[in-house]
């Protein structure tokens, strides 16, 4: 008995835990390419934006990770976008409705998720993973909380939220089609 615990069951949870992580996407190649066809654009954010937080698993042995979305419609061209950001510091999605609530941002969108016919309504919002305040770098840079949290989403922060949404969000046979 003692000798299937130490020989078997490892490679059991092995087994689980790689048949799991095979069904989400291989998003290596994919990231570069997503990112480079983005480009930014000014888009007001409304006050009445929806905040939700959902759950994803990155294997069967892995633990749970928390992504969050903050869905609007754009008044311009009544399409319906969605800030998707993982593991965002507690701290900046506290602050990150309120700082931006009203105003004018800069957001990192991919073309084809713009031009895609199936994007933009409530149910499938166009995804955003990038957005920053329309004010000068010298300014956003720094800030605190007396005058305001610097909400902006860095480089590193885009790649990686594209990154797990590539991966494990995006519907296989919709990432298959890019």
């Amino acid at each position: 008995m003692g000798t299937w615990c130490i020989n078997i069951f490892p490679l059991l949870i092995y087994g689980i835990n790689y048949f799991s992580k095979n069904r989400s996407n291989d998003s290596r190649f994919a990231i570069h390419d997503y990112i480079n066809n983005s480009s930014e654009y000014k888009i007001f954010i409304p006050h009445n934006t929806e905040v939700k937080t959902f759950s994803y698993r990155t294997s069967f042995s892995a633990p749970q990770s928390n992504y969050y979305t903050l869905r609007f419609r754009d008044a311009k061209n009544g399409r319906w976008l969605s800030f998707i950001f993982f593991n965002y510091p507690m701290d900046k999605r506290l602050a990150f409705d309120a700082v931006m609530d009203e105003k004018e941002a800069l957001l990192t969108i991919n073309k084809d998720d713009l031009k895609n016919p199936n994007y933009g309504t409530k149910e499938n919002p166009i995804p955003v993973f990038k957005v920053r305040e329309n004010i000068p770098d010298s300014v956003s840079k720094n800030r605190g909380y007396e005058d305001g949290w610097n909400v902006d989403i860095t480089e590193n922060q885009f790649k990686y939220n594209v990154e797990q949404y590539l991966t494990y969000i995006m519907p296989k046979d919709e990432f298959k089609k890019r």
